[in-house]
């Protein structure tokens, strides 16, 4: 109500007839009201990205952790295989 009824004032004190500038005044505020994200919005996107970020940094934690034991098991094997290969 207050940015709508400053609005209107501004456009009173540049000469335009007071029902006129309510009027285009609450045209304005309506058109952008619910396309205008407040800091409120802002601070619950940035809340639901940080436990996104969160969620997918312990998915790749696991899959490292994963990615690691199958690089020690695959050296493992690998080592035996090799020393019983038929030397050319």
């Amino acid at each position: 109500m207050t940015d709508r009824l400053t609005l209107t004032r501004a456009l009173e004190s540049s000469g335009m007839e007071s029902q006129a500038a309510d009027r285009i005044a609450t045209e304005i505020y309506d058109a952008i009201h619910d396309n205008v994200a407040t800091k409120t919005d802002l601070r619950e996107l940035e809340q639901r990205l940080n436990l996104r970020f969160e969620q997918l940094e312990r998915r790749m934690d696991g899959m490292v952790t994963r990615l690691g034991a199958l690089v020690v098991v695959v050296t493992g094997l690998l080592f035996p295989v090799l020393h019983y290969w038929p030397p050319r």
